[in-house]
C-alpha cells in the first residue's frame, strides 16, 4: 500500500525509460546497419571497378608489385622505389619485370665480376633513359657498356651501377649523387645521363638553393603515412592508379614551364641569352656543383647525352649542351650520343613508338656510340676534348 506524498517510484514509470532505451538501441543498431551496408557497397563498387580497369584501361604502362608490404621509396635523397622489391611493368609496348635493391635502385641480375678486391666503379646517374624499365636488364646500355669495357681484360673489373630514377630531373641528380653515389665511397667515375627532351624542363624549387644561389645539400624529407598510402595504391589497383593520374592531370597546366624558356638548352646563343633567368641560374648551379662535388670526391666526371629527341640537333657541327655547359665553366667531356642519333634516317626506330623510351635497338646503338670515347675518357686523363 502507497501512502499518499510517498517518493516510492511506481512499477508502470519503468515502461517509458525501458522503451526509450529501446528506442536508442534500435538507432544505433540501424545507423551501424547504414554504415556496413555503405561500406559493402563501396567494396563492392571498388572490386567492380578494379575487375573492369584491369580488363580495358590500356595505359602507357602500369607499374605493380605482389609484395603486400611495400611502400613510398621516397628518402632524404629524393625519388625512390621501394628496396628489395621486385616490381612488374605492364604496357601496351612492353612487358618486364625489374628488381630494386638495398638502397631502392635497379638491381643487376647477377653479381658484379670478381677477380680484384677493388673494382673500378662508374655511377650512372639518370631518369628513365637510364633505368630502362621497359627492356630487361641485359639490354640495357648501362649492362652492355659493363661488358664491353670489360673485354680489354683489364687488371680491374669495370663495374656499372645503374642509378636511374625515372621521373626525376637534374635537381634530384644532384641530391642523389651528394646522398648516395659519392657516399660513404665515391665512385671512380660518375658518367651523368642526360636526356635534352626534359632533364632541363622541370623549373627547379626555388627553395632547394641558399642566398648565393648554390643548391641545398638537404631538401627532401622522408615521407608520411598518406605518401605511402598513395603508393601502395597505385602498386596495387590499377583503378587507384587511374584516379591518381586524372587529379595530378587537374592541375597539370598550371605546372607548365615557361613558354619564353622553351628549349633553351637546345641553342647556346638562345641559352646565353636568357642566362639571367632564374630556371637557367638553377640549372647552372646545379651542374656547376656536380661537378665541384666530384672534383672533391676524386670521382671522374663524364656527361652522356641519350636520346634522340625530336627538337634537340647540332649546332655548328658541335653538341649544343656540350658547348652550354663549357661556357659555364663546367670541366666535363660530354659524348653526345642525342646529336647522332637524331641525325640518322629513321631515327625514331631507336625507341618505343609509343612511349617514346629507347628500345632494344635504341639501346644497342647508344652502347656502340659512346664505348668508344667512353673507353678512351676512363683510361685517360681527366679534362679531355670534348666530344
Amino acid at each position: 500500500m502507497t501512502v499518499a506524498g510517498s517518493t516510492a517510484r511506481r512499477p508502470w514509470t519503468r515502461t517509458p525509460r525501458r522503451a526509450s532505451t529501446l528506442v536508442a538501441m534500435s538507432r544505433r543498431k540501424r545507423l551501424a546497419f547504414f554504415v556496413m551496408g555503405n561500406l559493402l557497397v563501396l567494396a563492392a563498387c571498388l572490386v567492380v571497378g578494379e575487375v573492369a580497369f584491369r580488363l580495358f584501361y590500356r595505359p602507357r604502362y602500369w607499374i605493380h608489385t605482389d609484395r603486400l608490404m611495400v611502400g613510398s621509396g621516397h628518402t632524404n635523397v629524393g625519388k625512390k622505389w621501394w628496396p628489395e622489391t621486385t616490381y612488374a611493368v605492364d604496357g601496351s609496348e612492353f612487358r618486364t619485370e625489374f628488381r630494386t635493391n638495398a638502397l631502392g635502385y635497379r638491381a643487376r641480375p647477377r653479381p658484379a665480376p670478381a677477380a680484384a678486391e677493388h673494382p673500378y666503379r662508374i655511377a650512372f646517374v639518370g631518369d628513365s633513359f637510364t633505368e630502362a624499365m621497359q627492356v630487361t636488364y641485359e639490354v640495357t646500355f648501362c649492362d652492355r657498356l659493363e661488358a664491353l669495357l670489360n673485354q680489354d681484360g683489364a687488371a680491374r673489373p669495370r663495374v656499372c651501377i645503374n642509378y636511374g630514377i625515372s621521373d626525376t630531373a637534374i635537381f634530384d641528380y644532384w641530391h642523389r649523387i651528394v646522398h648516395d653515389v659519392l657516399t660513404p665511397e665515391p665512385p671512380e667515375a660518375l658518367v651523368l645521363c642526360v636526356y635534352p627532351g626534359n632533364d632541363f624542363q622541370p623549373s627547379p624549387p626555388a627553395d632547394g638553393f641558399d642566398a648565393s644561389g648554390r643548391p641545398l645539400r638537404d631538401y627532401f624529407r622522408k615521407p608520411g603515412w598518406s605518401k605511402h598510402l598513395i603508393a601502395w595504391v597505385n602498386l596495387h589497383t590499377k583503378f587507384g592508379f587511374f584516379l591518381q593520374r586524372s587529379l595530378l592531370s587537374i592541375g597539370a597546366a598550371s605546372k607548365r614551364p615557361d613558354p619564353r624558356l622553351k628549349n633553351w638548352w637546345c641553342d647556346p646563343k638562345r641559352a646565353a641569352e636568357l642566362a639571367n633567368e632564374p630556371d637557367v641560374k638553377r640549372y647552372r648551379s646545379l651542374m656547376r656543383a656536380i661537378d665541384e662535388e666530384c672534383r672533391l670526391r676524386g670521382t671522374k666526371l663524364i656527361v652522356l647525352v641519350v636520346g634522340p629527341v625530336a627538337n634537340y640537333a647540332a649546332k655548328e657541327g658541335q653538341s649544343p649542351l656540350g658547348r652550354i655547359l663549357a661556357s659555364w665553366g663546367v670541366d666535363a667531356p660530354v659524348i653526345d650520343v642525342a646529336i647522332r642519333a637524331r641525325a640518322r634516317d629513321h631515327w625514331a626506330s631507336l625507341v618505343f613508338p609509343f612511349d617514346g623510351h629507347l628500345n632494344e635497338l635504341g639501346h644497342d646503338y647508344l652502347t656502340n656510340q659512346s664505348i668508344g670515347p667512353l673507353r678512351e675518357l676512363l683510361n685517360g686523363p681527366r679534362a679531355m676534348a670534348r666530344r
